[in-house]
């Protein structure tokens, strides 16, 4: 981790909107907000945030169809025209 993907809160409330501009501008990816030398916060674009929560998403989809295939069983299936039949109005 490079050392100005660090901010003290301190300087975080003093400069606040260079922060906002490093990530929005994609110079910083990352902000790690650090308080008594401890860090506490991440501050990130709108944007990377976006990417993460969708990569999270497809990965959990991706486990999910994963676990169906491991546990599938065709004696429990029904046919496309069952299901039509059942619930098609």
């Amino acid at each position: 981790m490079q050392i100005k993907n660090y901010l003290s809160s301190t300087q975080l409330s003093k400069k606040t909107a260079a922060a906002i501009n490093s990530l929005e501008t994609g110079e910083t990816d990352k902000l790690i907000i650090l308080k008594n030398n401890s860090p506490k916060a991440i501050l990130m674009s709108f944007e990377s945030y976006e990417a993460m929560e969708e990569e999270i998403e497809d990965l959990r989809l991706t486990a999910l169809a994963l676990s169906r295939i491991q546990n599938f069983n065709p004696e429990e299936t029904i046919s496309h025209k069952e299901m039509m039949d059942k619930y098609a109005k």
